[in-house]
């Protein structure tokens, strides 16, 4: 059960895509470039993916007073570090709305349902494994 004092929190972790946890927005379009199918296939594995980091962690909580704020932490390599940022937060954004709709978390992920976001960025020691969180909260 989720405590009052805490936001649900969802937490991706390890390298899936190299050395980092999801590909950026670049390598997704890259990857439609070369074949849709293959665009279509990687978005399908970062679902899988995220859903059951969203199963693991949040157990079975759904929100009930729409809308929401996700609020994102990135945990990237240090020698990563050279991606750019808004390249990295589109496509996990993109890939975690839609799993939250897919697992039945929320309803929609339109205006209506997720208000809005804020991302940050953490820079970590190669030797570590990288990580995304995001945070649901629930406006009041």
């Amino acid at each position: 059960m989720i405590k009052k004092d805490r936001l649900p929190k969802i937490t991706i972790r390890g390298k899936y895509h190299g050395e980092r946890t999801m590909p950026s927005l670049n390598d997704y379009i890259a990857e439609i470039g070369r074949k849709p199918q293959a665009g279509n296939k990687m978005k399908a594995d970062y679902l899988k993916i995220t859903i059951s980091a969203i199963r693991r962690c949040l157990r079975g909580w759904k929100v009930t007073k729409p809308p929401v704020i996700l609020h994102y932490k990135f945990y990237e390599l240090k020698k990563g570090k050279r991606r750019d940022v808004m390249n990295i937060f589109s496509f996990a954004d993109k890939v975690v709305e839609d799993a939250l709709t897919d697992s039945g978390v929320m309803e929609n992920d339109n205006p209506d349902w997720v208000e809005n976001t804020t991302h940050e960025f953490f820079w970590i020691d190669p030797k570590d494994e990288p990580y995304i969180e995001v945070e649901i909260e629930e406006k009041d």
